[in-house]
C-alpha cells in the first residue's frame, strides 16, 4: 500500500475520533466573548433540563395532588412552558439586534433567574399550600413560567446571534456545533439531580433542587456580565472582522459547485412555483382540525373564538384594501409552507418528533412509576441518558455516513427511531429500558443533523435561512398538541400513580404513531427527495 493510500485510510479510521475531539481543540482557541456564550449555554442546559424533568412529576403530585385528572393537567401545564418558549421567540427574537446580544443575554438570565425564583419560592418562601387548580400556589408557579418565557425569548435567539458575531467563516460551523454539544453536556449532567433531591444523599427533594437550578441561573447571569464585558465584545467583534475580511479576500475558488447549487436551487425554485398553490388550503384544513381536536379534549369559550378567526382569515383577506391584499395573498403564496413538498415533509416528522416530548412528559414519572429498586428510585439517570448519548454519537455517526444519501438517512434514522418505542411495548425491565434509550438516541443522530440540511437544499435561492426557521414548525406543534391532546391521558390509564402494572400498551401506541413518519417518507420517496443532494458534503 502506498504512503498516499495508507494515510487516507488512517484518515477514514481516526476521522470519528476526530470529530469528537475537534471541538474541544476549537473550542480552546475560541475567543473569551465566545467562551462566556458557551459557558452560559452549558449551565443553562442544565437548568432548564433539570427543572423540566421534575416539573411534570411536581404538578401532579404534589400541586395538584387529591384533584382529578392530575396528570393531564400537569402535562399540559409543561405544555404552557415548552410550547410557550418557541412563541415567545417568534415573539421576541428581535431583541437582541435592537439592544446588542451582550445586553440581551444579561437581561434574559436576570428573567430566566427571577421566573425560576418564583417557582422555588412558591412553596418554600411564599408559604402557599397545594389546593388543587388556580391556587395561590399554582398561580405562582404559572407566574414564574410566564416569566421564563419571556426570558428564553430573548435568550435563545441572542445565543445564536453572539456564535455569529464571535466567529469567522471558518470557525462558525465550529462554533454553532459547540453551542449544540454544550448544551447536552450541560443537561445530561441532570441525571446526578437524585444527589440533590433523595434523602439518602443531600435531601434537598423536588423544591430544594428547583432552588439548586435557580442559584446556577444566577451564576449563569453573573458569568455573562464579568466575561462579556463590553470592551471583551468590542475587542472580539473587531477581531472577527478583520479575520473576516482576510478569508473573503483570498477566495476565488469553487466556481462549479456554485454554479451547480444555483442549477438545483433554480430546480426547487420551479418546482415550488408550481405547487405553491396547493398548499395553503391543505394547511387551513391541517389547523382547523387541531383546534378542533383540541376543543373536543378540552372545550373553552377561547377555543371557539380562535376557530372562528382561522375560519374567516380567507374571507377577510378577500375584503382587506388591495394595497394590503396584494402584498399579504403574495406573501403568503411564496411562504415555505406553499411548497408542496416541504411541506409535506416537515409535517410528515410530527409523529417520530412525539419522541423526544416523551424525554420529559413520560420517562420521568413512567420511570419512577414503572420500575423497582435503584432504577425507579434514582430515575433522573435514565431520564436523561439520551443527552450524553447524543453528545457522543452524533459526531461518529456524522463521520461515519457522509457519504450516504441525505434522504436515506432521514428514513433509517426515524424508523430506527420509531422501532425503538416497541421495545418498551415488550416487557418494563432495566434491559428493555436501556435498549429504547440507546436505540432511540441512535434513530435521532442519524436523522437530526440531516434535518436542516435538507431543509436547506430544498429551499429557492436565498430562502435557506427562512425554510430552516420554518421548519421548526412542526417541533413546536409536537410541544402543543402531545400534552394537549393524550400524554397525560396516557399516563394516567396505562401507568397511573402506584398502580403502573400494565405500561406496554401505552408504549406500543405510542411506537405506532412515531412510525407513521418513516412510513410517509418511504411512500414519498421519489417525490420528497427531489433536488436533494446526493449525499453530504465531505
Amino acid at each position: 500500500m502506498s504512503e498516499k493510500n495508507r494515510s487516507m485510510e488512517d484518515t477514514k479510521v481516526t476521522s470519528p475520533l476526530r470529530e469528537i475531539v475537534q471541538p474541544f481543540i476549537d473550542l480552546v482557541h475560541a475567543p473569551r466573548a465566545l467562551w462566556g456564550v458557551n459557558l452560559a449555554y452549558t449551565l443553562e442546559g442544565l437548568s432548564y433540563f433539570g427543572i423540566l424533568t421534575y416539573l411534570a412529576m411536581y404538578f401532579s403530585d404534589y400541586v395538584f395532588q387529591g384533584i382529578k385528572h392530575a396528570d393531564v393537567w400537569s402535562h399540559n401545564m409543561v405544555m404552557i412552558l415548552t410550547a410557550g418558549i418557541a412563541i415567545s421567540m417568534v415573539l421576541l427574537g428581535f431583541v437582541p439586534d435592537k439592544i446588542g446580544v451582550r445586553r440581551a443575554l444579561i437581561l434574559s438570565f436576570f428573567l430566566l433567574f427571577v421566573g425560576r425564583f418564583f417557582i422555588s419560592g412558591s412553596h418554600s418562601l411564599f408559604g402557599f399550600e397545594p389546593s388543587g387548580l388556580w391556587s395561590p400556589l399554582h398561580l405562582t408557579i404559572m407566574f414564574g413560567i410566564i416569566i421564563i418565557l419571556i426570558g428564553y425569548g430573548m435568550y435563545q435567539p441572542a445565543a445564536y446571534a453572539a456564535v455569529r458575531q464571535f466567529t469567522t467563516p471558518k470557525t462558525a460551523s465550529m462554533g454553532y456545533a459547540m453551542l449544540y454539544a454544550l448544551m447536552n453536556a450541560g443537561s445530561s449532567l441532570v441525571m446526578l439531580s437524585f444527589l440533590l433531591r433523595d434523602e439518602k444523599f443531600l435531601g434537598l427533594g423536588i423544591e430544594g433542587t428547583f432552588w439548586v437550578y435557580t442559584g446556577i441561573t444566577l451564576v449563569s447571569l453573573l458569568s455573562t456580565h464579568l466575561i462579556l464585558s463590553k470592551k471583551t465584545v468590542e475587542e472580539t467583534i473587531k477581531r472577527v472582522k478583520e479575520e473576516t475580511e482576510k478569508i473573503e479576500g483570498e477566495k476565488s475558488q469553487d466556481v462549479e459547485i456554485k454554479t451547480e447549487k444555483t442549477d438545483t436551487q433554480l430546480s426547487a425554485e420551479k418546482s415550488y412555483t408550481n405547487e405553491r398553490l396547493y398548499i395553503p388550503i391543505t394547511f387551513w384544513i391541517i389547523v382547523i382540525g387541531l383546534i378542533a381536536t383540541a376543543m373536543y379534549k378540552i372545550p373553552h369559550p377561547i377555543d371557539y373564538i380562535v376557530s372562528a378567526i382561522i375560519l374567516l382569515t380567507p374571507f377577510i383577506l378577500l375584503i382587506l384594501p388591495q394595497k394590503i391584499r396584494r402584498p399579504t395573498m403574495k406573501w403568503i403564496m411564496e411562504h415555505p409552507l406553499a411548497n408542496t413538498r416541504f411541506f409535506v415533509f416537515i409535517f410528515s416528522l410530527i409523529p417520530v418528533q412525539t419522541l423526544f416530548t416523551y424525554n420529559w412528559l413520560i420517562l420521568p414519572q413512567y420511570i419512577s412509576r414503572a420500575y423497582e429498586g435503584w432504577v425507579g428510585e434514582y430515575f433522573e439517570v435514565a431520564s436523561n441518558l439520551n443527552p450524553i448519548l447524543i453528545f457522543i454519537l452524533v459526531p461518529i455517526i456524522t463521520a461515519a455516513t457522509v457519504k450516504v444519501k441525505v434522504y436515506n438517512m432521514m428514513i433509517w434514522g426515524t424508523l430506527v427511531m420509531s422501532l425503538s418505542a416497541f421495545i418498551l411495548a415488550i416487557d418494563h425491565t432495566p434491559l428493555t429500558l436501556g435498549l429504547y434509550i440507546l436505540v432511540m438516541t441512535i434513530g435521532e443522530a442519524m436523522w437530526s443533523p440531516r434535518f436542516l440540511q435538507y431543509a436547506t437544499e430544498i429551499a429557492p435561492e436565498g430562502k435557506a435561512g427562512l425554510y430552516q426557521g420554518v421548519a421548526q414548525l412542526p417541533w413546536f406543534l409536537t410541544k402543543f398538541l402531545v400534552p394537549l391532546l393524550y400524554s397525560g391521558w396516557m399516563l394516567e390509564r396505562y401507568c397511573p400513580q402506584n398502580a403502573c402494572t400494565n405500561p406496554e400498551r401505552m408504549w406500543f401506541i405510542f411506537g405506532l404513531i412515531a412510525i407513521i413518519s418513516p412510513a410517509i417518507l418511504i411512500i414519498g420517496k421519489n417525490w420528497l427527495s427531489k433536488d436533494v443532494k446526493v449525499a453530504t458534503p465531505v
